[in-house]
């Protein structure tokens, strides 16, 4: 029997069970924190009204409907295949949120898309899952298209492999030359960098993706609780980087990398950090993740100054790289055009109501 639960403080307790049952026969599951997520929607719950659809057995889906804004959400889905029941939980939904008065229902987004939302498309890649990737069972894009719901953005992951890389150099030797004459300084990003500066961090992220569809901007302290120096410590010191501006000290850039630990199956006690973790990786994958420009400086190059700072570098810790998460309408793409490489798709689906 499904059940329309109101969020009250808590999420119930078979909302952290369910992806256990989904998962166990996958290769890849999500790394899902209940403390971190529950704290989320605990804040989120002051500017979203909430609602649970679930069985408590095989489905959990949540409703987002935010104060203000044209569209409601999903998030936090997960579930068996289980047509009927997706399809009568979507239609409670979809019901729902056009008697709220929203024109669309979007997802899976978990409130925004700062945090984990996206469907990953199609057959597994050959790397299997990288750090943080999104991933779900195959049959999760067809219980969406037969509950009325169509890809409304679509994404990308590229891998260069390693016989790539020697072609990537000498495509970019100009680019590497000029990045010791550009009116910028590249702070790498190490985790004192990070503590250092993490206000402005936290401000230059907001405004990088402020604009973005679907992106709402979240609190410090909820930004806190992903991106700290505990997520810094897991960054490769040697491509991450911050670019500031040397006329106003002003920080205008940054690129998040980090090598991909999946390999290495770490319990979700225990964080990754490159100190620790990367020796102990068999094959060195550098994962550029979240990289991106202030909206003011933009149209100088300065994406390209970031690919290139991490080039220099790259041959000597990594055997390969993926250009994460990319949507497929962003300049940013195309820092690896006119090279091989292997495509990973993912989608974020809307539904008009």
């Amino acid at each position: 029997m499904l059940y329309c639960l109101p969020y009250d403080h808590q999420l119930p307790e078979s909302f952290w069970q369910i992806p256990a049952r989904v998962y166990a026969p996958e290769a890849a599951a999500p790394r899902e924190s209940p403390e971190v997520l529950a704290a989320v929607v605990a804040e989120e719950a002051g500017r979203h009204t909430i609602q649970v659809y679930t069985d408590h057995a095989s489905v959990r889906l949540l409703g987002i409907f935010p104060d203000d804004g044209p569209d409601a959400f999903f998030g936090l889905w997960e579930t068996l295949p289980d047509a009927a029941l997706n399809q009568q939980a979507f239609a409670q939904l979809a019901a729902e949120a056009k008697r709220r008065g929203y024109r669309r229902l979007v997802g899976p987004l978990c409130f925004t898309t700062f945090h984990r939302y996206r469907l990953r498309l199609g057959a597994a890649p050959s790397w299997g899952q990288f750090d943080a990737e999104p991933v779900n069972p195959a049959y999760y894009a067809g219980l969406l298209t037969d509950s009325g719901f169509t890809p409304t953005l679509t994404f990308e992951s590229r891998l260069l492999q390693p016989a790539v890389v020697p072609t990537v150099y000498d495509n970019k030797a100009a680019l590497l030359a000029q990045l010791q004459q550009v009116p910028f300084e590249f702070l790498p990003l190490t985790p004192d960098v990070w503590q250092e500066h993490e206000a402005a961090i936290f401000e230059l992220v907001q405004a990088i993706y402020g604009a973005n569809p679907a992106y709402r901007p979240v609190s410090a302290a909820q930004f806190k609780l992903l991106y700290n120096r505990t997520y810094a410590e897991k960054l490769c010191p040697h491509t991450s980087v911050l670019l500031r501006e040397r006329s106003t000290g002003k920080l205008v850039a940054q690129s998040f990398c980090n090598p991909n630990y999946a390999p290495l199956n770490l319990p979700a006690t225990e964080p990754a950090t490159f100190q620790r973790h990367y020796p102990l990786l068999p094959h060195r994958t550098l994962l550029a993740k979240t990289v991106g420009v202030h909206p003011d400086y933009r149209q100088q190059g300065l994406m390209s100054y970031l690919g290139a700072y991490g080039m220099v570098s790259f041959r000597e810790y990594y055997d390969d790289i993926i250009f994460c998460l990319m949507r497929t309408d962003n300049f940013s793409r195309h820092f690896t055009d006119g090279f091989p490489y292997e495509t990973a798709h993912y989608a974020l689906y809307a539904r008009e109501l």
